[in-house]
């Protein structure tokens, strides 16, 4: 079933959303996606008893990988019920050993995952770039960091930002609504956003992806 739920997501329409950083709002064409519903990661059903985690098998973390649903190394998801909607998060380390952490950002699906040690930590519902000012595709080391950052460009707060280039574009605390855009940045649940901040190291590597499609790789920064 979750090899199945797997592949179904690289054809699911993506659905377009975002926040914006200042004030003004974009409206944003929902494609299908009549129930409101964002297209939903690997189910996470087949633990019994109330396991926090699912792991995957060896054929879905090939399957997974090859459609830039998830990064290389994936073992286990965390298991979460029903489907997720903007605000909506997940954070549980339970059992994961400390270590340097990895980001993966899938535009198509509007989630992103914080993994450590091949194991997923974090899970959230992002907002993203508009059209006109589309959040970049490629591997991103975090420059800095910047708990209560103010962007004097658009006069809006960016809490608990992450860096990844030197044009501004960051991970950090948003407002959460499917139809808001941001101006390239990926807006993040703010107390999720804490929490990755807290666990978030410069260097650590951010992946940007939009799933069934061919990477765009950034150039890569010592």
């Amino acid at each position: 079933m979750r090899l199945g739920l797997i592949a179904s997501l690289l054809f699911a329409a993506a659905a377009v959303g975002g926040f914006a950083i200042a004030d003004d709002v974009f409206p944003v064409a929902i494609a299908d996606r009549a129930t409101g519903a964002i297209p939903m990661r690997p189910a996470q059903l087949a633990l019994a008893g109330n396991s926090i985690r699912e792991y995957l098998s060896p054929a879905e973390r090939s399957r997974a990988r090859q459609g830039g649903l998830l990064p290389a190394g994936t073992i286990s998801l965390l298991r979460t019920s029903g489907q997720m909607r903007h605000g909506d998060y997940d954070w549980n380390e339970e059992g994961v050993p400390p270590g340097q952490i990895t980001v993966w950002v899938d535009l198509r699906t509007q989630l992103l995952s914080v993994f450590r040690g091949g194991h997923e930590i974090g899970t959230a519902v992002i907002v993203y770039g508009a059209d006109t000012m589309e959040s970049p595709l490629g591997r991103f080391p975090i420059l800095f960091k910047k708990r209560d950052y103010h962007s004097r460009s658009y006069d809006a707060p960016m809490p608990y930002s992450l860096f990844i280039t030197d044009t501004g574009v960051a991970l950090h605390g948003s407002p959460m609504s499917s139809r808001r855009a941001t101006h390239g940045c990926i807006g993040l649940p703010t107390e999720f956003a804490r929490l990755l901040f807290s666990s978030a190291n410069t260097g650590d590597v951010v992946h940007i992806v939009r799933s069934g499609t061919k990477l765009a790789m950034a150039p890569r920064r010592r």
